[in-house]
């Protein structure tokens, strides 16, 4: 069989939740709009025939057939055309672990039993050559009706090989978490995997796919070999698994896929705009109001423990039986155990990380698991991947569908692969985070899964920065109504963050909410007068004033979700955006986040008209930036500087490891992505001019490596004779020396001017030879202090030479009048204004505002800029240094270092507001600025052009975000 063509990589995706209402005719006639929005590829949900009535279609029935209800073959490969003539790729959702027990395969099973040909399809516990289908639910007898048993809605072969079970039975086959219609598939059986994927690989070989979502590794026997053998078939497309990762766990280095689905990403931009400080005071509000333990692990363990209990009893006993264990020693360790899956081989050597893994949940455990560990690490092949297949459904009822409904002091934390006792995300964190991650993994906000959407965390986010003004709204809505405390609080969370809502679409979360929590009704012990009152409550819920609350909240809501849309769209990765999250959405759980969506997507409100502003500028940025851009942290500098995270990302000559698998293994040395050598060891990769375009030189074997990452301008070596050093970013120069010229330093922007001679610490050189490629060999001068100072001397000098100059010939993408207009700034502190056609915005036009100076404003509200402005003539320094200024952290000379040696010219800037109510409180940005890397700079949601220092004040003055593209190249 011939192999599929290579297809394009994504660059972005845009989700669409396929139903019997919107199929491909419905997908193609948005499809002007998605490439208007500026995505690379329409992500669908899964597409095979599933039950017709499904919503959601992993309940596949049949994997020969495209599905109907939506279009068929033919209706697929007509979307595929009218999407391909807009320039939009498809990308599927593919369910290997399970499908529908309602299928022709299964049917042949019950009817012939281990003799069917189907028999190898699925994971089967026979039992004297029968399996256990759990379906009786009371005393009515099953009916004959000539060749088919039926009971109820349900219908068997009459006779086979099956024998009919209390409901509450677990039954005698794998399945998909508790739920016993979806049968466990064997695709680590080849015939079953390309029985199973037939479809999916003629519309790869037909070039009508480009990539491909995998649902659910974890259940399967082998996820490592079957990636390997569906990228062997698959060839290039991009594949990313569904992988759910717990705190610092990571992707398996050895799955041959691009990366996650996500969560691990949505979970940490989530936690960039949560206060730490919120932690104490809503955990004692949460247990003050539910009565429930202050801390988040007791609850998690119990959840656990009792859903083993409640629902997998047949896999407990399964597993007790494959290692000759004791079964509650099996649930003892299945609910200590702090990950979906170990990752053990059977008959390879554990990895040393699986083992410990295994050996600290054992650890909290009793004597009574000794046996048991030895048996799921190193014991027989059965015993260990039943211990892994069962690890997943053990952490999804337990964690995701109990402890997160029980345990909610802030529910924007309450997220699938979430920790809700860990509040906030350091920015340092963050970037070391997106240094490791691989190019081309997903990246999400909100998904078909995510328990709210991202504007509901938005506004839940804002509660951990005003603790005190929420419990006194809590305290007098609770006064008025209430009716179960282990519920009343995740309901008024719930109720201010999706406002407005419906006393319907209230009653039906809540009443999930409830049946998961398992507290007080469940989906197996439900409660009829409970519900009733239920039901009650959510009425007088939503009659409450509730939605003075919400605006309260909103202008910083407004500021949170522009900041984490902006984030997740430019960091590494391939961004998706889920189906009308291009502009507020105020969903739930499933499936309120599954309702219809219109297109096009039309704002509302000025919230509205922002986020579509950025995520269509963001979208259509990322596609000029292609996939791999290299990634760059920047930081503020100032008072203010914890409330904003800021990055560039930039083209790179240097070729990266594409996958993840091929990624593993090479984590950057510093916070710069696919960081290079010298080229061959003959020359310098990377040096950075003024205007910020990074060069290659190979001067005669030997030469510099510089960059201006943050603005800072670094030298480049002069045909092997000196180094100069252009003045770029905030005009900071430094010089390079070579040992036989000397060293020329440019002086601009705030007027620092340094030369380098490596001994001192104030002169460092970066020249590197390149006689041994990877070898960094700083060009270092073992003089003494006379000799720093004798270059010192010759620097200034230099400096008044390029001073000089540049009253006569500005460097590009500086302003023409910086130094000659205002002399008396160059040494003061001054930065440098907007260009002329977007100058600098007077501070006070504006004052503090909900998220410390910018107001929210609609797309169309942009300002008008009055040509010539002067913010200076404010009567003071309008950015006037200030005792106390936070300083660009010591590393950011090694990461600048590093982005030459990467070989990256910046292409893009990030910067994000968070925390903005604390930021409103302290009185705003004040005189915090953030320097820019070398070049002119503009902003693409607001027009103006910035270069160099630019106090944050000024740069967010009209959104609380900016995202600024290179202009001048």
């Amino acid at each position: 069989m011939s192999s599929p063509p290579n297809p394009p990589r994504p660059v972005s995706t845009y989700r669409v939740q396929l139903t019997p209402d919107f199929g491909f005719a419905q997908v193609a006639q948005i499809a002007g709009y998605l490439r208007d929005l500026g995505v690379s590829h329409v992500y669908l949900s899964p597409i095979l025939q599933s039950t017709p009535e499904s919503q959601h279609g992993y309940d596949v029935t049949d994997h020969s057939r495209i599905r109907e209800e939506f279009g068929g073959a033919t209706g697929f490969r007509e979307m595929a055309q009218q999407l391909a003539a807009q320039d939009l790729g498809i990308v599927v959702d593919i369910v290997p672990n399970h499908m529908n027990t309602v299928n022709a395969q299964f049917w042949s099973v019950l009817k012939d039993g281990p003799a069917s040909p189907y028999a190898s399809w699925f994971d089967i516990d026979w039992v004297d050559g029968k399996v256990a289908l759990p379906v009786l639910g009371d005393d009515t007898p099953p009916v004959v009706d000539g060749d088919v048993l039926r009971y109820h809605e349900h219908a068997f072969p009459h006779p086979g090989h099956y024998r009919l079970v209390d409901w509450r039975e677990g039954p005698g086959y794998r399945r998909f978490f508790d739920v016993s219609s979806l049968i466990g598939l064997r695709v680590e059986d080849p015939s079953v995997l390309f029985a199973t994927h037939e479809v999916i690989f003629w519309l790869l070989d037909e070039g009508l796919v480009d990539g491909l979502r995998v649902d659910h590794p974890d259940g399967l026997a082998d996820p490592r070999g079957y990636l390997e053998r569906l990228r062997a078939r698959a060839g290039s497309a991009w594949t990313v698994v569904e992988k759910i990762l717990i705190g610092p766990e990571r992707l398996p280095g050895d799955w041959a896929c691009d990366g996650t689905t996500g969560y691990d990403v949505l979970n940490r931009v989530n936690g960039l705009f949560v206060d730490p400080a919120g932690k104490q005071p809503l955990i004692r509000l949460f247990t003050e109001l539910t009565g429930q333990p202050a801390e988040y692990r007791p609850v998690m363990a119990q959840a656990k423990q009792e859903v083993l209990d409640l629902f997998f009893g047949a896999e407990v006993d399964r597993l007790a039986k494959s290692t000759s264990c004791d079964p509650a020693a099996v649930r003892e360790l299945l609910a200590a155990m702090p990950v979906y899956r170990a990752y053990v081989v059977p008959g390879e050597p554990p990895p040393p990380s699986s083992v410990e893994t295994v050996e600290l949940a054992a650890a909290s455990c009793s004597p009574a698991v000794r046996p048991l560990v030895q048996e799921v690490l190193y014991g027989s092949a059965d015993a260990i991947v039943r211990f892994q297949q069962s690890c997943g459904p053990v952490m999804a009822k337990g964690v995701e569908d109990t402890a997160l409904y029980r345990w909610f002091p802030l529910a924007c934390l309450n997220e699938v692969g979430g920790e809700p006792d860990v509040f906030g995300v350091p920015v340092e964190e963050f970037h070391e985070f997106c240094a490791q991650m691989p190019p081309y993994t997903m990246t999400t906000l909100s998904t078909h899964d995510t328990k709210r959407s991202e504007d509901v965390r938005a506004r839940l986010s804002v509660l951990s920065e005003m603790p005190g003004e929420w419990a006194a709204a809590v305290a007098e809505w609770s006064a008025q109504v209430s009716f179960d405390p282990h519920l009343d609080y995740l309901a008024w969370q719930n109720v201010m963050a999706a406002w407005p809502i419906s006393a319907e679409r209230l009653t039906d979360y809540l009443l999930k909410a409830a049946r998961e929590a398992k507290t007080a009704i469940s989906w197996v012990n439900p409660d009829p007068g409970y519900e009733r009152r239920l039901r009650a409550f959510a009425e007088a819920a939503v009659r409450l004033p509730i939605g003075g609350f919400t605006e309260r909240v909103d202008p910083y809501a407004m500021c949170n979700s522009l900041g984490a849309k902006l984030v997740q769209l430019m960091m590494p990765g391939v961004p998706d955006v889920y189906q009308g999250n291009e502009t507020t959405d105020f969903s739930l759980v499933d499936p309120d986040n599954r309702r219809p969506v219109t297109y096009p997507r039309k704002p509302e409100t000025s919230w509205d008209s922002a986020k579509l502003l950025v995520t269509t500028q963001a979208l259509r940025l990322r596609r000029r930036l292609g996939g791999a851009a290299a990634y760059l942290p920047l930081y503020a500098e100032g008072e203010r500087a914890d409330h904003v995270i800021a990055f560039a990302r930039a083209a790179t000559d240097i070729p990266l490891p594409e996958t993840a698998e091929a990624w593993a293994g090479t984590a950057p040395e510093g916070d710069v992505w696919g960081r290079g050598e010298a080229d061959g060891g003959l020359g310098a990769r990377g040096a950075s001019e003024g205007d910020g375009q990074v060069r290659g030189e190979v001067n005669d074997g030997f030469g510099a490596r510089a960059a201006g990452g943050d603005g800072r301008a670094w030298g480049e070596a002069d045909d092997g004779l000196g180094v100069r050093a252009a003045a770029g970013g905030d005009g900071r120069a430094r010089g390079e020396v070579d040992g036989r010229s000397g060293a020329r330093a440019a002086v601009g922007g705030d007027g620092h001017m340094r030369a380098d001679a490596s001994a001192d610490s104030r002169a460092r050189t970066h020249a590197e030879a390149g006689t041994d490629a990877g070898i960094r060999a700083t060009a270092a001068l073992d003089a003494a202090d006379q000799d720093a100072a004798a270059l010192d001397s010759a620097a200034l000098n230099a400096a008044d030479r390029d001073t000089a100059d540049r009253d006569t010939a500005p460097e590009a993408g500086a302003p023409a009048d910086t130094d000659a207009e205002h002399p008396s700034q160059a040494a003061d502190g001054h930065p440098p204004q907007a260009t002329d056609e977007h100058p600098a915005q007077a501070t006070d036009e504006h004052p503090a505002q909900a998220a410390g100076g910018h107001r929210p404003r609609a797309a169309d509200e942009r300002r008008t800029h009055d040509t010539g402005e002067d913010s200076s003539q404010a009567g003071e320094k309008p950015w006037p240094q200030v005792a106390g200024e936070h300083q660009v952290p010591a590393v950011e000379d090694e990461r600048v270092r590093a982005v030459a040696e990467a070989g990256v010219r910046p292409r893009a800037v990030v910067v994000a507001t968070r925390l903005p109510v604390r930021l409103a409180a302290e009185g705003g940005w004040g005189a915090t600025t953030l320097t820019l890397p070398a070049g002119t700079w503009r902003d693409l949601l607001t027009g103006a052009l910035f270069t160099g220092r630019i106090p944050l004040a000024h740069l967010l003055g009209q959104y609380p975000v900016s995202l600024l593209e290179r202009h001048d190249l």
